[in-house]
């Protein structure tokens, strides 16, 4: 699909009783969508516009993000590892990834560029069309889900089959979650940017040229829409992925503090197969933190497919 033949949907026009208003349901109503938020974004040709359009769209993606996430974490994959996660988390912190490092190869990639379509710039053709080879170096991510602790998929997945344990993070305590969390859409669709490429190529080589006319060897650019759009498209995975109902909290690499944001924990809950001398450390780090703490355990007669969990203690 084109980014250039994206039909921008309307605003619906049914009206909302804000006194009654369930947002959850909007939600499921009204799923987040970010080919036609990227479509409204590259709409304007102003740069100053696809400013406005783009804060107005970070407002409207805010109204997907719920209060609590929660994330997966393995034990028992080595020691070092084990150490690595139970550190991080009794400091508050969450560590951000490399897409790269990912278990999905279209992770980051669920758009794209044709360079053969920018070949005939002149400043490009020493590089066979190519600017940008891969645009998820410039970010670092942690993934969170809002599937809570009843997923069995992501105990299996993520959290070394039970040996692991589950974070519940308060999104309204964290300044990172509260401004950089974005809902995951799932699509069987990649995006062509290519025509945006060359619209941005375009201005770009134009700026610098003014630039040194002017004496001047360091360019200012005043178009943010290679920032923006990608911003907007590293929250796009395939629709095998869907079970995991995603949020991604997306931060610049280069961003004071990274590779770790400030996130503690709301509640703990401990995997049903943890070892003990994790389990324990696992308490002392909610105990640090004021946080709740749960150990997961499976009842052999209910008839539903559910653990429960029950306050910890030493």
């Amino acid at each position: 699909m084109r980014i250039e033949d994206i039909e921008i949907k309307p605003n619906n026009k049914k009206k909302f009783d804000e006194k009654n208003w369930d947002i959850n349901e909007w939600r499921k109503e009204y799923p987040v969508d970010y080919f036609n938020l990227s479509a409204m974004l590259v709409k304007p040709d102003e740069a100053i516009l696809r400013d406005e359009v783009f804060k107005a769209l970070y407002k409207i993606i805010r109204l997907y993000i719920p209060d609590t996430v929660h994330k997966y974490y393995s034990l028992d994959v080595s020691e070092k590892r084990d150490e690595e996660n139970l550190d991080t988390l009794y400091k508050g912190k969450v560590y951000m990834s490399e897409i790269k490092g990912f278990n999905d190869p279209f992770d980051g990639r669920a758009f794209f560029y044709n360079p053969k379509e920018l070949e005939n710039i002149e400043r490009l053709k020493h590089c066979g069309g190519r600017l940008i080879d891969d645009f998820s170096e410039f970010v670092r991510v942690s993934c969170f889900t809002g599937n809570g602790v009843q997923s069995m998929p992501m105990w299996a997945h993520y959290a070394n089959n039970h040996k692991g344990f589950c974070v519940a993070y308060d999104v309204k305590d964290s300044m990172d979650l509260k401004s950089c969390l974005f809902p995951v859409q799932y699509t069987n669709q990649r995006l062509d940017i290519s025509s945006e490429m060359v619209r941005q190529v375009q201005k770009l080589v134009k700026s610098i040229d003014e630039t040194h006319q002017k004496g001047n060897l360091v360019t200012m650019l005043e178009d943010k829409t290679l920032i923006y759009l990608p911003q907007l498209l590293y929250n796009i995975k395939h629709s095998s992925w869907s079970y995991e109902k995603e949020y991604r909290c997306i931060i610049a690499s280069t961003a004071n503090g990274m590779p770790f944001i400030d996130a503690k924990p709301k509640a703990i809950y401990i995997g049903r197969d943890c070892s003990d001398k994790n389990a324990d450390c696992l308490f002392d780090i909610a105990d640090e933190h004021e946080a709740k703490i749960y150990k997961m355990g499976f009842d052999d007669c209910v008839d539903s497919y559910e653990l429960y969990y029950y306050e910890f203690y030493k």
